[in-house]
């Protein structure tokens, strides 16, 4: 290898750890601003040409909305949330994501105008599986329907659904079992679920006041324990 060839790659390294240094120094900033709930400080580095080059135009648009939603600034939250729903990403995923927890975030506070305009952006998606299990919990969290148990069952036995997805249906299994007044069966439901999810999903707040609404215990084996000696 050549001295020059050799200058070359060690100065393409040198400007990828810069890169790299800055970028997370951004989210440093971004998060830690977050943190200490100063959303316009969030909001100027989102808008910053520097941050959307480095960290891209769907972290920094994310970032915005989050901000703009602890803010409470309904008016301007609902603006960032319709160019969100309107923009096309680089990264389709990233779209998905975006798509999926907020859906979740206002389904579970059963905002249905929200809701509403995000379940049909996810439609637009043409992901078969996806539109399928974000309307039957929308049936179930904002119309009340308790009628869709042997479906969202039947979904499970066929490992249609793996991680939060699977997550979700167990949870809306649990939410019709409850209200049809079967709470061993939603217990065990609502246990499951919890299973699914990593520790900071939002859906684990809501599972552990209803096991405690219900009376049971949180954990799968305490929880088999219990019924055993109701049996």
């Amino acid at each position: 290898m050549s001295a020059i060839t050799a200058s070359v790659i060690f100065l393409l390294f040198a400007c990828y750890v810069g890169v790299q240094v800055i970028k997370n120094f951004q989210l440093r900033q971004l998060n830690g601003s977050l943190g200490r709930k100063d959303y316009e400080t969030v909001e100027k580095l989102a808008d910053m040409p520097m941050s959307r080059r480095l960290l891209g135009e769907y972290t920094c648009d994310l970032y915005k909305l989050r901000a703009l939603y602890l803010d409470q600034d309904k008016s301007r939250f609902e603006d960032m949330l319709h160019h969100m729903i309107a923009t096309t990403y680089k990264n389709p995923a990233d779209k998905k994501s975006f798509l999926e927890q907020y859906f979740h975030t206002f389904l579970l506070k059963e905002n249905r105008k929200y809701v509403d305009w995000l379940l049909e952006a996810i439609r637009q998606t043409g992901d078969e599986k996806f539109i399928r299990y974000t309307e039957q919990a929308y049936e179930v969290m904002i119309n009340q329907r308790n009628d869709l148990i042997e479906t969202m069952d039947a979904q499970i036995d066929a490992k249609q659904y793996y991680g939060f997805r699977l997550g979700v249906i167990l949870f809306m299994i649990a939410k019709q079992f409850e209200r049809l007044g079967d709470e061993e069966n939603a217990g065990i439901n609502y246990r499951s679920a919890k299973v699914c999810f990593p520790p900071k999903a939002i859906y684990i707040p809501v599972i552990r006041e209803s096991l405690r609404r219900l009376g049971q215990p949180e954990d799968i084996q305490e929880g088999m324990r219990a019924q055993a000696r109701r049996r």
